[in-house]
């Protein structure tokens, strides 16, 4: 056990405990992509194929230039700061008048130091901690201007379209957590572009990876955040999101906070 390692030492105050609802431009969700990673997750591009990667990027260019100008993606999502403490695996979320509302139940690793999620919060019976919830989705329009591309004949636009969509969820991801991280007090004065290059206090967890494996908490998450009216996501039977272009978190504002293995018992950044 970790017996409070990674208790935070300091306890930062959101602003408020009010759910907030975000619209980002797709300009500044474009300017935040990953385009290394979209390249080699889903145009299986090198930085070495120089010839393929020009003829590519004229190609993206010219449908991200089409997407922003006809606001094609419509990117939508909400974030809400909860009292929580930890209890053990398990992390409880409150309500502003200190009703618990939910708790959530993470593995334990079996080796290393039987790191935890709920380890990165105050325990239960010390001082009131804070955590964030969020959901985003770039993924309304994407399934019918995709439709329309390939009734065309134009397969390329259409797949390019649905790789685009997934790839800026999580450069919304990205934004988000730094508006999560200002509205915290803690985020960096002259953040990096793109912000996943940013060195920032604090980790994000989403379900479905081996430190919170459990799907069956998205719905947890969507009783707390109730995305489902003006962002447009829903659960499916299987806990999915739909659309699939979308990204829900836990944000932890603890720098102790890390990724881990569950499975090899062992700490560090991944």
């Amino acid at each position: 056990m970790t017996e409070g390692k990674y208790r935070p030492d300091d306890i930062p105050v959101p602003g408020d405990l009010e759910r907030h609802f975000v619209e980002p431009a797709l300009a500044e969700l474009f300017e935040n992509m990953d385009e290394g990673l979209f390249n080699l997750r889903f145009l299986k591009l090198k930085k070495t194929d120089e010839a393929k990667v020009r003829e590519t990027a004229k190609l993206v260019g010219a449908l991200k230039a089409e997407i922003i100008e006809k606001k094609i993606f419509k990117p939508r999502g909400v974030y809400r700061f909860f009292p929580v403490n930890g209890s053990g695996d398990e992390l409880f979320f409150y309500g502003n008048g200190g009703a618990k509302l939910a708790a959530f139940a993470f593995p334990r690793q079996k080796g290393g130091e039987g790191l935890c999620l709920a380890d990165f919060a105050e325990p239960v019976g010390g001082r009131r901690d804070y955590a964030a919830l969020f959901a985003v989705t770039c993924g309304e329009g994407v399934p019918e201007f995709s439709r329309r591309e390939r009734e065309a004949g134009n397969y390329v636009r259409s797949y390019l379209a649905e790789a685009l969509a997934l790839t800026l969820a999580e450069a919304f991801a990205d934004v988000v957590h730094y508006q999560v991280r200002k509205a915290w007090g803690i985020a960096e004065e002259e953040p990096v572009k793109p912000l996943l290059r940013s060195k920032y206090r604090g980790k994000r967890y989403s379900f479905g990876y081996p430190v919170a494996p459990d799907l069956a908490n998205q719905k947890l998450l969507f009783d707390l955040l109730r995305p489902e009216p003006d962002t447009g996501i829903k659960l499916t039977d299987g806990f999915m999101m739909d659309p699939e272009a979308s990204v829900s978190a836990i944000v932890f504002h603890n720098p102790k906070a890390v990724y881990f293995n569950i499975n090899e018992g062992q700490a560090g950044e991944i």
